[in-house]
C-alpha cells in the first residue's frame, strides 16, 4: 500500500507550508543569533569590571619594609564583598598572597595565564576558566605586572550565572516575542498567497463561464505570469472552432453531395414502383435531415463567435402548438412548468430537435397526460418530461438509447429518435437520463447548459 504523500496538493498550500518552514528556520536562527549576541554584549561589560577591579588591585599593591605585600586601600567594595558569590580577587607573587574578603580564605584555581606579546606589553588581562576550590566552575580575567620588581598575578572572577543568567532571562522574553512575529508573519503571508492567488481564480471562473456559454474568450489578463496563458487558452479555443467549423462544412460538403441523389431518388420513386408510399415517405424525411443540417451549418458558418442561446418557454410552446395538431383526436392533456427566462445555451433547432422528439414520444405513449417541467439547477437546465403511458420496462432504460432500437414495433418510429437526443445534449456537454414515473409511464430528464443571463 502506497503510502499517502505529506506535499500538499494545491498552490497555497505548498506556499503555505515553505513559508512556515522559512519563517520557523529563520525565527530560530535569529533567536540564537540575538541570544550570542546579548551573551557576548554581558561578557564585555563583565570583563570590563573585572578589567577596572584589576587595574585598582594594580595601582593599590604595595610592599612593606620587610617585603610583605599590601594593599594602601580597601577594594572589597561590592560585589566582591558578598562571601560565595563568585566575585573574588586574588594577587599571587613573591611566594604571597591576597585575597579578597568575598573568598573567605579560600583560594582561586586557575591555570597560568596565557599571555601573547601584545598583553604583557599592554598589560591587557586575559579571559579563562578557573574555579574556587571545592566549589562550582568561574569565569576569571588575569594579567602578570611587575611592581616594585616582583612579578605578580591578579586574578579577578566572576561567577558563571553572571556570564549567562541576563542572556537567559532575556531568552525567555524572546521566545514568546518570537513566537508573536511568527504567527504575524503567517497571517501576513495567508493574506499575501490569497491575494497573488486572486488572478487565478478570475481565470477560473471566467473558464466555467465560457463552459456555460456566457463567454467566449477569456478577458485580456493583466497578470504578467498569467498573460500569456490567456493567450494560448483563447488561441486553443479558437483553433477548437475553426476545427468544429471545418467539421460542419464537411458535413454541409457531404449533405449537399447527398442532396441530389436523394432528390433523384425521390423523383424516381411513384404508384407503380412504391404503392404503398413507404419509400416516398422514408426518402423525404432523408432529404429533409439533410436540409435541417445544411442549414444548421450554414448558421455556425454565418457567425462562429455567437454564444448560442434559446428561451425555453418559446421552443416548447411552438412545439406544443405543432405536435398537439398531429395528436389532437386523442385529447392529451398537456402541463407545462417552466422558471421563467430560462435560457439554454443550444442551437435553437438542435433545442427544437431534441425536445421535439421527447415531447411527441410522451404523446405517442401517453394515456392522458404529459407534464414538462424545467428549472435551473446551478449551471445546468433540468428539464423533465413525464406521461402516464405504459413505460418502459427497467432493463430496457439504457438500450432504448441505442440507434434502430424500439420498444414496441405497433407505434409508428425508426427507433432514432431518443439516439439522437442522447447525441445532441452530448454534444452540448448534456445528458439524457429515462426512468420509471411512479407505477407507470416514463420520466425523461434532459439535461443542458443554462445560457448567459438566464433566469432561475
Amino acid at each position: 500500500m502506497r503510502a499517502p504523500s505529506l506535499k500538499p496538493r494545491s498552490i497555497a498550500g505548498r506556499l503555505l507550508m515553505f513559508s512556515g518552514i522559512f519563517v520557523t528556520l529563520a525565527l530560530v536562527i535569529a533567536a540564537i543569533v540575538l541570544f550570542l549576541a546579548l551573551r557576548t554584549v554581558v561578557r564585555d561589560q563583565i570583563d570590563q569590571r573585572l578589567d577596572t577591579q584589576i587595574g585598582a588591585l594594580a595601582s593599590a599593591v604595595t610592599r612593606d619594609a620587610q617585603g610583605r605585600l599590601a594593599l594602601s586601600a580597601p577594594l572589597d567594595a561590592p560585589p566582591f564583598d558578598r562571601p560565595s558569590f563568585g566575585w573574588y580577587w586574588q594577587i599571587d607573587g613573591a611566594g604571597q598572597r591576597l585575597t579578597s574578603r568575598s573568598l573567605m580564605n579560600g583560594t582561586i584555581d586557575a591555570p597560568p595565564p596565557r599571555q601573547n606579546l601584545r598583553h604583557v606589553l599592554m598589560g591587557m588581562p586575559t579571559s579563562g576558566l578557573g574555579g574556587e576550590r571545592g566549589k562550582g566552575p568561574l569565569y576569571l580575567r588575569q594579567t602578570v605586572r611587575n611592581i616594585d620588581g616582583v612579578t605578580l598575578t591578579i586574578t579577578a572572577t566572576a561567577p558563571m550565572i553572571a556570564l549567562v543568567g541576563p542572556a537567559f532571562r532575556a531568552f525567555f522574553w524572546l521566545v514568546p516575542c518570537m513566537l508573536l512575529l511568527g504567527v504575524v508573519l503567517m497571517a501576513g503571508t495567508l493574506w499575501q498567497i490569497r491575494f497573488g492567488l486572486r488572478p487565478l481564480k478570475s481565470m477560473a471562473a471566467n473558464i466555467d463561464a465560457i463552459n456555460r456559454g456566457e463567454r467566449a474568450r477569456l478577458p485580456d489578463e493583466t497578470t504578467a505570469e498569467l498573460a500569456p496563458l490567456s493567450l494560448k487558452t483563447n488561441a486553443l479555443l479558437e483553433a477548437n472552432e475553426e476545427r468544429l467549423a471545418a467539421t460542419r462544412m464537411q458535413f454541409a460538403n457531404l449533405a449537399h453531395g447527398l442532396k441530389t441523389p436523394v432528390a433523384s431518388l425521390l423523383l424516381a420513386l411513384d404508384e407503380q414502383n412504391d404503392p404503398k408510399g413507404a419509400l416516398r415517405a422514408l426518402a423525404a424525411r432523408i432529404d429533409n435531415r439533410i436540409k435541417h443540417h445544411l442549414a444548421a451549418a450554414r448558421r455556425v458558418m454565418a457567425s462562429t463567435d455567437n454564444v448560442a442561446s434559446t428561451d425555453l418557454a418559446a421552443s416548447v410552446a411552438d412545439l406544443h402548438r405543432a405536435i398537439g395538431q398531429i395528436h389532437a383526436e386523442r385529447n392529451i392533456t398537456f402541463d407545462t412548468d417552466i422558471a421563467p427566462g430560462l435560457r439554454v445555451a443550444c442551437d435553437e433547432s438542435d433545442v427544437e430537435e431534441m425536445l421535439g422528439n421527447l415531447i411527441d414520444n410522451a404523446f405517442k405513449w401517453a394515456a392522458s397526460r404529459v407534464t414538462l417541467r424545467a428549472h435551473r439547477d446551478g449551471p445546468t437546465a433540468r428539464i423533465v418530461i413525464e406521461d402516464d403511458g405504459p413505460g418502459i420496462p427497467a432493463d430496457r432504460l439504457d438500450a432504448v438509447l441505442r440507434p434502430g432500437v424500439r420498444e414496441d414495433e405497433r407505434v409508428p418510429g425508426n427507433g432514432f429518435g431518443l439516439s439522437i437526443v442522447s447525441e445532441l445534449a452530448g454534444l452540448y456537454g448534456g445528458s439524457l437520463v429515462l426512468e420509471a414515473n411512479g407505477a407507470v409511464g416514463l420520466r425523461c430528464v434532459l439535461c443542458l447548459p443554462v445560457a448567459m443571463g438566464s433566469g432561475r
